[in-house]
């Protein structure tokens, strides 16, 4: 195998939610790593908690000058899969794209990862006065607003709201929602 002579970032595949565990143990191995998280409401039965969530969930990044023995070490450690790459041969990842997430998220208070929602899809409000109501999405705005059309008491309610307070409720086949 043929290595680059100077540290690159590569990306980790590690078994589910081993994420943190496998950053932890690479970096007492020595090595750099970026675990990227952001932050997300949580829902427990009693209560909401923010809650730092991976924002790839299942993988990490190493920086290393790469050779037979490092490599040999990031795949013994426990809970990891594999270094992403073609056959047994890692890629690296390039520094600016981990560089731009490194400064999305230290810069951008709501950086994270944005659901695509469309017109006549069930949603629910996780936050803010509406918190709970389940309504349909009328129209999206760009990427960020959207506007939630709510039926109460027989009357229609519109809200304009955040991509991030609001979460799919389910999405039954369109036949069984009037209007799609």
């Amino acid at each position: 195998m043929r290595y680059p002579p100077d540290p690159r970032w590569y990306a980790v595949h590690t078994r589910a939610h081993h994420e943190r565990r496998v950053a932890e143990e690479l970096a007492a191995r020595g090595f750099e790593t970026f675990f990227p998280e952001y932050p997300a409401w949580s829902r427990r039965r009693d209560r909401r908690a923010r809650v730092l969530r991976p924002l790839f969930p299942g993988y990490l990044f190493v920086r290393a000058r790469l050779d037979a023995q490092r490599h040999l070490d990031i795949r013994k450690t426990r809970s990891v899969v594999r270094l992403l790459g073609r056959g047994r041969q890692p890629l690296p990842v390039p520094d600016h794209q981990v560089e731009s997430i490194r400064l999305l998220l230290g810069r951008a208070g709501d950086a994270g990862p944005r659901r695509e929602l469309r017109p006549g899809q069930l949603v629910q409000v996780m936050e803010g006065p509406l918190a709970g109501v389940v309504g349909v999405v009328e129209r999206c705005q760009g990427r960020a607003r959207i506007v939630v059309n709510v039926d109460l008491l027989g009357r229609s309610v519109a809200a304009t709201l955040g991509t991030e307070s609001l979460t799919p409720f389910f999405d039954p086949p369109a036949e069984e929602i009037p209007g799609r």
